[in-house]
């Protein structure tokens, strides 16, 4: 079976598939776990789901319509920087 990237997901968890949607968050569960160690160790747990609603809130906010073709990326990155 052919894992769907995590553009198919945010469309899928998008329309209201909330399998897609704890499969977002899974994939990036290292980088909150990660993140977590961090932290005071009374304070990781709240880290943990605040960042995880922060993901849920990108996934719906993200406008699928809006996609960056790559001259309009770098010139995103540049500015950033």
């Amino acid at each position: 079976m052919i894992e769907p990237d995590l553009y198919d997901l945010v469309v899928q968890a998008k329309s209201g598939d909330r399998g897609a949607m704890e499969e977002i968050v899974e994939l990036f569960q290292p980088i909150i776990q990660k993140s977590c160690w961090r932290a005071k160790p009374q304070e990781r747990l709240d880290l943990q789901q605040q960042m995880v609603e922060k993901i849920i809130r990108a996934v719906f906010a993200y406008d699928l319509e809006s996609i960056p073709d790559f001259t309009q990326f770098t010139a995103n990155i540049s500015e950033s920087e």
